[in-house]
């Protein structure tokens, strides 16, 4: 399992692009995105899913059950995702991360 940072994935240039470039860069990457962002994010994958357009997978992670500055327990949930589910196929996949 690699874990990259948008901040640091591909030296940062992803960092100030519109979610749909995101989206698409880590799709072709075949890296499924994980994220806090449960604003824009959801509507996104509506408008792919409607276009019939397939990503590598989507993990959201609620502030409120996971802080954004607690990355020992991030990577300790998607440590454990990934044991429980990396076999699996992750294509279109969305999923809520628990800790």
């Amino acid at each position: 399992m690699v874990i990259e940072a948008v901040t640091t994935w591909q030296d940062g240039i992803y960092r100030a692009v519109d979610d749909h470039d995101v989206l698409t860069a880590a799709t072709n990457a075949g890296m499924t995105l994980v994220t806090y962002d449960l604003r824009t994010i959801p509507a996104l994958l509506r408008q792919w899913a409607e276009d019939e357009r397939a990503h590598a997978g989507v993990v959201f992670v609620d502030e409120k059950t996971i802080a954004q500055d607690d990355f020992g327990k991030l990577a300790r949930a998607l440590a454990e995702l990934f044991k429980l589910e990396n076999a699996k196929n992750w294509t279109n996949r969305v999923i809520f991360l628990r800790p």
